[in-house]
């Protein structure tokens, strides 16, 4: 009863705040109240048309408990589970009534997000999936149809991507704050991957590995080491305040320094170099080198070279993991050639002088740009980690696991993202993504980057003779 009276506290807190909010009144709040009963006895449920269950993530515990509501409840009665990443067949299996049993996914925080993932398991029937559907509908949710699969859409895009993310902060990338603003800057997502992880509970990341990984064998989906030694260490984020953005500050902006822009060709990250522009001559202390160009000057604060896909030991040279200098590297993140992001992603190498990385942040910044640094390795921050996503999401759609809009619909309304992966990649053209993937394949050799079916297609569509 202890964990059902905390269910309800956070039940009246929640409509407390939504009456504030002026979002329903105190009558339809006390109404609202007076419909929940708590109990622990499965005989007071015996004539619910529907059961939503929620236990732990543990295959054996929602099969006992299924065969338990079976005995209890009335034969029409339908069981939904709330499960995430297990599959709705084996929850179901020798239940007793398989054919009423449908997956029925919350996304949390499950009183605020509309999103509900709905899916058959294979013994499911048209009535019961379809009722569930409408109840869905009927109390104000977005349900969207997936495949019983593992992690249906949402964690089977997600669980991956943020275990690339602690894979990324662990191998010291970028540090979890500059790894937030680039996915948020970059991709205009609403949370960053290392907030949203202290959200979710690092324990909760584990669990969620634990049960996808041996369905996909998917090493993306493998539970990184360093999780693992967080999970130990008593690190689970929120609920505890010890996270990977629960204890941190930012970096300290220096004074602004004086620029000037070296002209080679066409800038990518500029299409309009009026944007940075500039009248500044002689004794500079950045010199700026756009369209690929580069020229050393060691008596500057900091040199600048515009990147492509190219990482900045291309220009510098590269010793055995001792490079560094005052030249930087930099590339304003766009998305194939639409017009680009505010971000700007500043390459350094391991000892980069951290004069020059501080001017160079410095200069950016002052000049309107989100700035994350990060260290030289391929695919910098955003792409490093949203192209095996995407791979992922168009491999989905050749499976059948979801429509294209299904997919894209459960990132935007479960996860806050302003584009869903499909709509993204198209949009930057299916055959770019192609070109960064086989450059970032041919770098790392990790088989999340080699590029989908539809973007082989995309690629040999374009260059055909």
């Amino acid at each position: 009863m202890e964990a059902l009276e905390a269910a309800s506290d956070r039940a009246r807190t929640f409509f407390a705040a939504s009456v504030q909010r002026g979002k329903m009144s105190k009558g339809e709040k006390n109404a609202a109240l007076a419909n929940l009963n708590n109990t622990i006895d499965l005989k007071d449920i015996t004539d619910a048309d529907l059961v939503i269950e929620a236990v732990f993530e543990d295959l054996s515990v929602k099969r006992k408990l299924l065969n338990e509501l079976h005995v209890n409840c009335k034969d029409s009665t339908v069981f939904a589970s709330n499960t995430s990443t297990l599959s709705i067949t084996e929850i179901a299996s020798g239940c007793g009534r398989e054919e009423q049993v449908v997956g029925m996914h919350f996304c949390l925080p499950a009183e605020r997000m509309k999103l509900i993932e709905v899916s058959r398991g294979m013994n499911t029937s048209d009535a019961a999936f379809q009722s569930v559907w409408a109840w869905a509908e009927a109390a104000g949710q977005l349900p969207v149809q997936t495949q019983d699969k593992p992690g249906f859409i949402l964690n089977a895009l997600l669980v991956p991507f943020n275990n690339d993310v602690l894979r990324a902060v662990d191998s010291g990338l970028a540090t979890p704050a500059d790894v937030d603003k680039a996915i948020t800057m970059g991709l205009n997502y609403k949370m960053g991957p290392c907030s949203l992880m202290d959200m979710i509970g690092y324990d909760t990341q584990v669990l969620l590995s634990e049960a996808f990984y041996p369905a996909t064998l998917d090493t993306r989906a493998s539970a990184p080491p360093m999780l693992r030694r967080m999970v130990a260490a008593g690190y689970l984020g929120i609920k505890n305040g010890r996270g990977l953005r629960t204890d941190e500050s930012g970096p300290e902006v220096g004074p602004t320094p004086t620029y000037n822009l070296v002209e080679h060709g066409t800038s990518r990250s500029f299409p309009d170099l009026n944007e940075i522009r500039h009248d500044g001559q002689g004794n500079t202390e950045v010199t700026v080198h756009v369209g690929g160009g580069f020229e050393s000057d060691s008596s500057k604060v900091a040199v600048l070279v515009e990147l492509d896909l190219e990482c900045l030991g291309v220009h510098t040279g590269e010793g055995s993991g001792e490079e560094g200098s005052n030249v930087l590297g930099f590339a304003r993140y766009r998305n194939g050639n639409e017009m680009p992001s505010n971000l700007i992603e500043l390459v350094r190498q391991p000892n980069s002088d951290p004069a020059a990385i501080s001017a160079a942040r410095s200069l950016f910044e002052s000049l309107g740009y989100a700035v994350a640094v990060c260290l030289d390795m391929p695919g910098r921050i955003v792409d490093r980690l949203v192209r095996p996503k995407y791979n992922a999401a168009l491999r989905f759609l050749d499976e059948g696991l979801a429509s294209a809009d299904a997919m894209d619909t459960t990132c935007k309304m479960g996860l806050g993202y302003a584009n869903g992966p499909i709509e993204r990649v198209v949009q930057g053209g299916l055959s770019r993504h192609h070109e960064i993937c086989l450059n970032l394949y041919a770098m790392t050799g990790q088989p999340g980057y080699v590029p989908a079916r539809r973007a082989q297609v995309a690629h040999l569509r374009e260059n055909r003779k």
